[in-house]
């Protein structure tokens, strides 16, 4: 308990983790209010439509671009002051290409482009840099220990998104049955990003002669597990939204989606301070003793704080479903504490993925993905067609516990 204690007042023991735990309640209430206000304005089948579209979106991007992403992230200490960031973003620039051309061939054949339009093409052409922008400014904050700039960033992000909504919904209502406005949201949030921080970014310039072919070869070595991971963590988050429109319907995977987004935000919120405190730890050059204790101090701290969240929410799960969503979604109210709890589990798991991110042993991430997603594919396809909703908890509740408990077992024999 003494121990327990000492821990909770280093979290919040100087200005910069105060100012990051402040930023991830604002942003906390920010989500809350705009999932509210989508839930009012915005019909579940339109909302499942919106899904369906992010979660190929979401596929296709962490499949081709994602990885190159990590990269850049992993190579803060050595090879990006050695070599400048222009190797790195010429091969990111053409895998961005390919996907916004693996997009567009997607959602033209899938139903015969029944969930296309041009409209939907443009933003992605638009939101694809915009993403690759922020993600890169938020990783380098967050790595070299910027952690007021990392946290001005996300707030002013979450706001914008909020602002744009209340815009759309009270002064161009006309447009609020549409789901291309919540693709609107995103492009919104993007911007901030690139508007605001791009001149802020530590530029690193090319200090010694570059052979672009070893340097694939690193990329290649270091993003072909993650490549092949995305697909396995598409499996294990998105998946089971395809296969309830299959069986149920667009309404259903809104009903489903409302309520899982909620259920998951709570565990998403508080995640991301502790990961944002391992990092400079886990990726700086400190002996591997000091990574596992400290991982092992912030991941007990994760689950007694997760243990009295869970019992708040259980005990208050319709009233939050009336508060925070609205009575078009009631049908799923039920889904909140159980996805909670599948996010306590899922995102304790994160922390101790990073030893693994941080050593370049992604192979493990890569297995417990591949073995978490086969039990949530094949129990979705088993379980779906006959209990509907709660077959998809099921399949994520099983899913959620065997990846932790592999990367667990894996991080104690490290």
């Amino acid at each position: 308990m003494k121990e327990k204690r000492s821990l909770t007042r280093n979290l919040l023991g100087n200005k910069k983790r105060n100012f990051l735990v402040a930023t991830q309640m604002t942003n906390a209430i920010v989500a809350l209010v705009s999932g509210k206000l989508i839930a009012e304005f915005i019909m579940p089948d339109q909302f499942g439509l919106y899904n369906l579209q992010f979660a190929a979106f979401t596929f296709f991007f962490s499949l081709l671009v994602g990885p190159s992403i990590t990269f850049i992230k992993a190579s803060y200490q050595k090879l990006l002051p050695e070599i400048g960031y222009r190797p790195f973003i010429s091969i990111t620039a053409g895998l961005s290409l390919l996907l916004f051309l693996s997009l567009a061939l997607f959602f033209t054949v899938y139903k015969s482009g029944e969930y296309s339009s041009w409209q939907l093409l443009l933003v992605f052409l638009v939101l694809i840099p915009l993403n690759i922008i922020s993600a890169i400014l938020m990783d380098q904050f967050n790595v070299l220990d910027k952690i007021n700039r990392f946290s001005t960033l996300s707030i002013l992000k979450s706001i914008a998104g909020l602002i744009f909504l209340i815009s759309v919904f009270y002064f161009i209502p006309q447009f609020t049955i549409d789901n291309l406005l919540l693709w609107g949201m995103q492009i919104a949030i993007g911007l901030i990003g690139a508007f605001l921080f791009l001149r802020k970014i530590k530029i690193f310039k090319n200090e010694i002669p570059i052979n672009f072919k070893s340097f694939l070869k690193k990329h290649w070595a270091f993003t072909a597990p993650l490549m092949f991971l995305a697909i396995w963590s598409w499996i294990n988050n998105y998946f089971d939204r395809y296969v309830i429109e299959a069986y149920l319907g667009l309404r259903e995977v809104g009903i489903y989606n409302a309520n899982y987004s909620l259920g998951s935000k709570f565990f998403s919120m508080l995640n991301p301070i502790f990961l944002v405190l391992l990092t400079p730890i886990i990726y700086r050059d400190n002996p591997l003793n000091l990574k596992k204790a400290t991982i092992s101090k912030y991941g007990n701290l994760y689950f007694v704080m997760g243990c009295f969240l869970l019992a708040g929410i259980y005990f208050t799960t319709d009233y939050i479903g009336l508060i925070l969503l609205s009575e078009n979604y009631s049908e799923g109210f039920y889904i909140i504490f159980w996805i909670a709890m599948c996010f306590l589990i899922l995102t304790a798991t994160f922390l101790y993925e990073t030893i693994f991110y941080a050593t370049h042993k992604t192979k493990i991430i890569l297995y417990s993905n591949i073995s978490s997603a086969v039990i949530n594919m094949i129990l979705g396809l088993l379980l779906i067609p006959v209990f509907g909703m709660d077959g998809a908890i099921a399949a994520m509740l099983a899913s959620v516990f065997i990846r932790f408990g592999f990367i667990y077992f894996k991080f104690k024999n490290l």
